[in-house]
């Protein structure tokens, strides 16, 4: 929505003198920012009119002075990364800008979160406009995201093929762009993009295969879990795929506890500190398989692993595809 807002202002000619940018999706905001770069180099292709600063290296007094200074013949752009917002520090020279900004520049301020008490956050929504850019909500926004980006690129994607891509390939725009990419490429003159094209040219994330493989634990599918185990230790070191699968026993245990307790996945998450609703729902939804018990045996099973880990006990491969082998066949 953040990118489209700052395509309709360049659109209408409506750029505000300040625009205050934050949030977690950095490909969507790095894509407004291009955008607006386009547009000024129409008036001046020579991009004299445009300067970038890091706050923490530059002084706000420069910065205000450079946002100041206009040429005749074209507005000027001026862009600060990073500003912090968080730490509640005010700064006179920012906030007398923002009171009387120059209407021949736009300042950007770009910041990872922000404190909507200060009073520059306030003189900013006064004077210009303050942009949120998250990832999308809930899997049917993420959906949508990857049918309009193939859109972009000319493909359509069904709704189903969407959502396996997301899952495939993580809840991050950036990496999905490169992936629709590749999908794309892969389709030639194919107007769709499949399910197969994915499987073939796309990379899946790592968390996925563990999904995956967390699956066929609870359908007791020893030969599909480890192959999955396998794919898995082909991608990262063994210490750290002992980690994840240590790190998911501990959350379905905490989401059979939750279950027993009649409680939403809400507090599943809240408890957990899970913050994907994507991944909150993933797990809450694998727990129903397990039993509290099946997957305290696991992590005493995990322990076991990681002493012989440790102590050089056996080849480490080896020693995750016993233990994989072992929680398939605990009983419920």
């Amino acid at each position: 929505m953040s990118l489209q807002i700052v395509k309709k202002d360049i659109e209408n000619e409506n750029i505000p003198p300040v625009y205050l940018w934050y949030g977690e999706d950095r490909y969507t905001l790095t894509e407004a920012l291009q955008a607006l770069k386009k547009n000024f180099l129409r008036e001046d292709p020579s991009g004299s009119e445009i300067e970038v600063f890091f706050d923490k290296e530059t002084s706000l007094e420069y910065i205000v002075e450079a946002a100041n200074s206009s040429s005749f013949f074209s507005r000027r752009l001026v862009i600060v990364d990073g500003p912090g917002f968080a730490e509640g520090v005010n700064d006179n020279s920012l906030l007398d800008y923002c009171r009387n900004p120059n209407p021949a520049a736009c300042l950007v301020l770009i910041s990872e979160k922000i404190n909507r008490g200060r009073k520059i956050f306030k003189e900013i929504l006064k004077a210009g406009k303050v942009l949120e850019f998250t990832y999308p909500k809930g899997q049917n926004e993420w959906q949508v995201w990857v049918q309009n980006a193939a859109k972009l690129r000319g493909k359509n994607i069904n709704p189903a093929t969407a959502s396996f891509l997301v899952e495939w390939a993580g809840h991050n725009t950036g990496i999905l762009s490169q992936e629709i990419d590749k999908a794309s490429s892969y389709a030639g003159e194919n107007p769709s993009i499949s399910k197969d094209d994915i499987r073939k040219v796309c990379i899946p994330l790592v968390e996925t295969t563990v999904f995956a493989m967390v699956d066929a634990i609870a359908a007791g599918n020893t030969a599909d879990a480890l192959q999955k185990l396998r794919e898995v230790l082909s991608q990262e070191h063994y210490l750290k795929v002992y980690t994840m699968i240590v790190r998911q026993i501990r959350l379905l245990l905490a989401g059979t506890l939750v279950r027993k307790k009649g409680e939403p996945v809400e507090r599943f998450m809240e408890i957990t500190g899970i913050r994907s609703s994507f991944e909150g729902n993933k797990i809450f939804r694998q727990s129903s398989g397990f039993s509290s018990k099946k997957l305290a045996v696991a992590m005493e099973d995990c322990l076991q692993t990681e002493l012989a880990l440790k102590s050089s006990g056996g080849n480490p491969d080896l020693l995750l595809e016993l233990m994989v082998i072992r929680f398939c066949n605990v009983k419920k």
